[in-house]
């Protein structure tokens, strides 16, 4: 049986691990079953307009990933979520969904309903997933496995360098590459004020 990609994964080179979290954020909500093959020829145009409006775009494509050369903290992520939230309206503005970013904390997320949501977070490089780590990252987080202990994880890096393997969530029927430990989730291995809760509602 031919294996089937769904997780979107991104190039060796750039940096743009944030746009395609939240490429993988929505795909998981919407299109889960779907080929990446086959929603990458369906949301060209959405993802063209989300790359023009990245901010310092040069620092992704250059592998410098989301520094948008904000000086205070606060401020970057303030930019971060909002860019976050117009990409979400971008891939939506056709269609009666509604999204709504949220900003939580590690202690929301450990008890986040994933029926309806997902997450996008950026995770330090002394974070640890199934495959090892990953560097200054953006992931999605698709789900929850509490029998285990762990984050479902859609990981634009996980396929580059360490080959292809996808899961699918039983409970809500998402497609992961990698896990991390729910305690795995601190403020040592996370940015923790940049999380985002992603929900899509009809409007």
């Amino acid at each position: 049986m031919n294996q089937i990609q769904r997780v979107l994964a991104q190039g060796n080179f750039d940096g743009l691990c944030l746009i395609y979290s939240i490429f993988n954020a929505y795909k998981a909500l919407k299109h889960p079953k779907e080929a990446a093959s086959k929603f990458i020829e369906k949301y060209t145009e959405q993802w063209k307009v989300v790359i023009g409006n990245t901010p310092s775009l040069h620092n992704f494509v250059l592998g410098k990933g989301s520094d948008f050369g904000i000086e205070t903290d606060a401020m970057d992520v303030k930019i971060k979520r909002a860019f976050i939230a117009t990409s979400f309206d971008v891939m939506t503005d056709d269609s009666q969904d509604s999204p709504v970013v949220t900003a939580i904390d590690i202690e929301s997320l450990k008890t986040m309903d994933f029926t309806e949501s997902v997450a996008v977070l950026c995770v330090k490089k002394s974070a640890r997933f199934e495959h090892g780590g990953m560097g200054d990252h953006w992931v999605a987080i698709v789900g929850r496995d509490d029998v285990r202990g762990k984050y479902l994880v859609a990981c634009s890096n996980t396929l580059l360098y360490y080959g292809f393997k996808e899961d699918r969530d039983n409970q809500n029927g998402r497609y992961f590459n990698t896990s991390i430990d729910i305690a795995g989730i601190m403020k040592r291995t996370v940015y923790s004020n940049n999380i985002n809760q992603i929900q899509i509602s009809k409007r």
